[in-house]
């Protein structure tokens, strides 16, 4: 008698997660294979989900060109596969959907085969997604928008115009008011009157950032006014720019700008009380 094949529930692999955030839509992970390929059996997944291997020769049976490069591949809710890891060792980033809201934002334009993505612009949102998840402060916006962006590359493509759409300018126009406040993609969505997965891409394509870029943009243009206009100590201008906390502001600065707020802070012309110039020392490390 044929063993029943194994049905992964919604975010689990065959790995162990070294890292995982539960987002509203989206879980994320970055995880360590546990199994051998010659343990891995045909199974299915009950969510719909993006594997990109970021370590190890991986297999996929699913559609489309044998290339050079990372595997990327997506696969619906409930398709059979066996895919795996040649050899011990690998590691895979997993983005699941909720096979819900994936029939709900795709509206029936989802591929119904596993499919191998190997364009360009798929490959750089995977990869600007494992980047973001590993790094210590990653913006859930950030995290959700480029999980949609990966998305959009599973479905069929939308036709957009020559020139920027009016939604844009509404998206922008409430980051600019709202950048201090929690901000999710569900909200810029709603605001602009588009859908999720079309705000993603359409953020990519007119601004060349996602929308978690653009929200980090707008905290740092306004840490960095602060800075040189005001006296607070940096730790109040990082919760007043709306990030965590001093330590956050101070890697986001020196990766943006190459110093840290202190240090630009002097270079303006101001003179931070001792307080602020340690983030110099200690918390930009």
């Amino acid at each position: 008698m044929t063993a029943p094949r194994t049905a992964f529930a919604p975010g689990r692999f065959y790995g162990a997660p070294t890292v995982e955030r539960r987002l509203p839509g989206v879980r994320l992970a970055h995880l360590a294979a546990t199994m051998s390929a010659e343990h891995v059996d045909e199974h299915s997944h009950d969510d719909a989900h993006f594997v990109l291997a970021t370590h190890g020769r991986y297999e996929t049976t699913a559609w489309g060109p044998d290339t050079e490069g990372p595997v990327l591949v997506y696969n619906p809710p409930g398709v059979v596969h066996r895919d795996r890891f040649v050899e011990a060792g690998g590691y895979f980033l997993a983005v699941s959907f909720d096979a819900g809201d994936w029939r709900d934002f795709s509206d029936g334009r989802g591929a119904i085969d596993a499919l191998r993505l190997t364009g360009p612009a798929a490959r750089r949102a995977a990869l600007r997604l494992t980047r973001s998840l590993l790094s210590a402060d990653a913006e859930p916006l950030s995290l959700e928008g480029l999980s949609l962006e990966l998305a959009a590359e599973a479905l069929a493509p939308v036709r957009d115009g020559d020139h920027p759409p009016p939604w844009l300018a509404m998206a922008e126009s409430y980051l600019a008011d709202a950048f201090d406040q929690p901000i999710g993609v569900a909200d810029l969505a709603r605001v602009a009157g588009v859908h999720p997965v079309h705000l993603a891409r359409g953020y990519r394509r007119w601004l060349g950032a996602a929308p978690g870029e653009r929200l980090r943009t707008r905290r740092l243009e306004r840490a960095a006014d602060l800075l040189m206009h005001g006296r607070a100590p940096i730790g109040e201008i990082a919760l007043a720019s709306g990030f965590c906390d001093q330590s956050h502001l101070n890697r986001q600065f020196r990766q943006a700008y190459g110093v840290t707020p202190g240090e630009f802070a002097r270079l303006c012309g101001r003179r931070p009380d001792v307080s602020c110039v340690q983030d110099d020392t200690r918390a930009g490390a």
